[in-house]
């Protein structure tokens, strides 16, 4: 109870300095305007001296810096659980809803301090009359009989109560009024939207690129592992190449990561060229030291762009990943070369016994997959991905261009597989998110 009693009393002490505040800064205002006025011109009507004030507080909250106190204060005093913006820079509406906050928070205030210093003033002292049976001052006639003077009595005391009351309500309307008039307009709402947009695709990037580099280089020791640990009694020489391959694919991709943190730290040097064979000639190496019969022929000029040499280099560590943890016994064969204007990836690899074909209208294809699609799809190119009797195949076609399409932030259309050319991913491509 003592708890509920503080708490309500520190929420009408800062609704009424919130309003006194207003009333304060409106006062000066009229006093101000009416000294300005009477000072040039006398006997002016009230309803000049009111449209001129009402004027002067719309000025007011077109003065820099108007928005930010309101703000401050609102937060502050008015408990608004709404989300308030203060613009780096501010457009029409931002202003003009400064303004008319402005204006009701000045004309609020003042009508509180109304209320407080003159209404219920004046209600106590015409009761205090109706007691006594005297008057002192205020102006109205006594009353002719009790009867009169009870109902006075009564009348004063709801008027001066609901004078006492008056800065509640008038509060809780401004605290739910801060929102709607201080809150983001329709265009910062599409600005944030647009930035998180920004955020959750630079996100996706990141996640993409942990996925497809230390994600696959964790694969490769894990497999590497699991093997060196069953032959490491009867064969030490072959769980000695297998530690050698988990030290050199562990050294690689701590290699990757701080290239990765070094472009969060934004000094590294992104058009620098790539050497695009020997980094597919390690990728191709490594799966082979891991166990995988992998069948190469890697045919491309050096001097490709380097965001296109990155996504090639991809593509090819997810087929053979792939292919090394969910195909079946058999060799794996890999061409990459250039057709022209367009570089060709294409990795078949058999086909696990038992896996499934997808339900129909069930997505398939895990992380790695959607990765790659993103990837072609940034390149405005095609990928197939999908089973042909008893090989796994995937073939990805890039244009030899400076990438213009949208940043890859989900599946893209322009990614999926044309229709007629593959069937459906099966089980075993869904199962690569654990890649």
């Amino acid at each position: 109870m003592q708890a509920t009693t503080r708490h309500l009393v520190r929420y009408l002490a800062r609704r009424f300095a919130w309003h006194m505040l207003g009333a304060a800064i409106g006062l000066a205002l009229v006093l101000l305007v009416y000294s300005l006025l009477f000072s040039v011109v006398t006997g002016l009507p009230a309803g000049v001296v009111a449209v001129v004030a009402v004027a002067a507080a719309v000025g007011l909250g077109l003065v820099p810096g108007a928005r930010e106190l309101e703000v401050t204060a609102a937060r502050a005093l008015l408990d608004a659980d709404a989300e308030l913006v203060v613009p780096a820079r501010p457009r029409l509406a931002h202003r003009v809803r400064t303004a008319g906050w402005v204006l009701l928070h000045l004309a609020t205030g003042m009508l509180v301090a109304v209320c407080l210093f003159a209404v219920l003033p004046g209600a106590v002292l015409i009761g205090v009359e109706a007691v006594a049976g005297r008057p002192f001052g205020s102006g109205v006639p006594l009353p002719d009989s009790a009867p009169e003077a009870a109902l006075r009595l009564v009348a004063c005391a709801v008027v001066g109560l609901l004078a006492l009351a008056a800065t509640w309500p008038l509060g809780a309307a401004a605290s739910a009024l801060a929102g709607r008039v201080l809150g983001p307009t329709p265009h910062d709402r599409m600005e944030t939207a647009l930035a998180r947009a920004g955020r959750e695709a630079e996100h996706t990037r990141l996640a993409r690129e942990l996925h497809d580099g230390i994600g696959h280089a964790l694969t490769v020791v894990s497999v590497q592992a699991a093997a060196g640990r069953r032959v490491i009694a009867a064969n030490p020489d072959a769980a000695a190449e297998a530690l050698a391959a988990i030290e050199d694919t562990a050294r690689s991709a701590l290699a990757e990561l701080d290239q990765l943190l070094a472009v969060l730290r934004d000094d590294a040097d992104d058009a620098a060229p790539l050497a695009l064979a020997p980094a597919l000639d390690d990728v191709v190496s490594a799966h082979r030291r891991a166990g995988l019969d992998v069948s190469a022929r890697i045919d491309l000029p050096a001097g490709l762009p380097a965001l296109l040499s990155r996504t090639v280099q991809r593509i090819v560590t997810e087929a053979l990943t792939n292919a090394h943890r969910h195909g079946g016994p058999g060799p794996v064969r890999l061409t990459v070369g250039q057709d022209g204007d367009r570089v060709l990836i294409e990795a078949v690899s058999p086909l696990r016994a038992g896996a499934r074909l997808p339900r129909p209208g069930r997505a398939s294809g895990g992380r790695g997959l959607s990765g790659v699609r993103e990837r072609v799809a940034l390149f405005g190119g095609t990928v197939e991905a999908g089973s042909d009797g008893d090989r796994w195949v995937l073939r990805a076609t890039l244009p030899w261009t400076t990438p213009t399409g949208p940043s890859p932030t989900g599946p893209s259309p322009t990614g999926s597989a044309p229709a007629g050319t593959l069937p459906p991913e099966t089980s075993a491509d869904r199962k690569d998110s654990d890649a």
